[in-house]
Order: C-alpha cells, then sequence, then structure tokens
C-alpha cells in the first residue's frame, strides 16, 4: 500500500491565487465607486424632489403663508431650518422634514466637487418652488426639473 502525504497549497499555488485576486479586485473597484457615487446621487435627487414637495406642503398651512415671503431670495436650506423658532414657515418646514438635511454625493455627473448642502427659493405668490443641490446654477436644478449636471440617462 502507497502512502501519500497531501499537506496543502504549495506557496506558489497561494501567491498566484493572490494575484488573481489583486487583478479582479483592480479591475472592478472603479466600477463599484462609480456605481456608489450615482446611487447617493440618486438618493439626493430624490430628497431635493422630496423637499420641494415638503415646501409646498407648508405653503399650504395657512399661518406658514405669510411667513414663505422671508425666503424669496435663493437661501441655503439649513439656514432656513435654523430660523423655525422665529419664522412660521421654516417651522412648519422644520416640522416636515426635520431639523437639518445634508446631501450624501461630494461630486456632480461632471466630476465637478458641490458642497453637500441643498439650497431653496420660494415664491409664495406662485407657489413656485426651486431647489438646488451643490450649487445654485441651471445645471445643479433638482425642482422643478433636474438639471443636466445632475440627471442620469
Amino acid at each position: 500500500m502507497k502512502k501519500t502525504s497531501n499537506k496543502g497549497f504549495s506557496m506558489v499555488e497561494l501567491i498566484i491565487v493572490i494575484a488573481i485576486m489583486a487583478i479582479l479586485a483592480a479591475a472592478l473597484a472603479p466600477a463599484l465607486i462609480k456605481y456608489i457615487n450615482k446611487s447617493r446621487l440618486s438618493t439626493d435627487i430624490s430628497t431635493g424632489t422630496s423637499i420641494a414637495s415638503a415646501m409646498n406642503s407648508a405653503l399650504a398651512v395657512e399661518s406658514a403663508y405669510d411667513g414663505a415671503y422671508s425666503y424669496t431670495s435663493s437661501t441655503a436650506l439649513n439656514s432656513l431650518l435654523a430660523q423655525k423658532s422665529s419664522n412660521s414657515y421654516a417651522k412648519e418646514l422644520a416640522d416636515i422634514i426635520g431639523d437639518s438635511v445634508k446631501g450624501k454625493t461630494k461630486k456632480d455627473l461632471g466630476g465637478n466637487s458641490v458642497a453637500q448642502q441643498y439650497y431653496v427659493l420660494v415664491d409664495p405668490s406662485t407657489n413656485k418652488v426651486n431647489v438646488w443641490y451643490g450649487t445654485m446654477d441651471a445645471g445643479h436644478l433638482i425642482s422643478p426639473e433636474v438639471g443636466a449636471s445632475l440627471e442620469q440617462k
């Protein structure tokens, strides 16, 4: 009877497996990072749409309607929410969406860095609400329609 001694994998076999895993990880990492960034951007767009909805809901509250005239020029959303103790519209909006909202993505689709915050503008006389993410330009507009720098095709 022949006795065999199998002691496991050789060092060369282990190094080859590790090298193959490193090559696969290097190939998949950029795709995974791109997917994560698109997912974060999609979440921020969805949040911006919810903010616009909440702003319209706050406009519908009669006691908050007059307070909305304080925000007819664009302002950072968190600055507006911080005024909840002194403004009825800000209080109503904070009751709907909370005390602070922060975005997740740091870059738009073009790879440009953006601030992780929302900017808003409300016109109570026409019930028009604008929401931007990162910066206030047409490309970063979320509501009433998504701008080119944020729109995923």
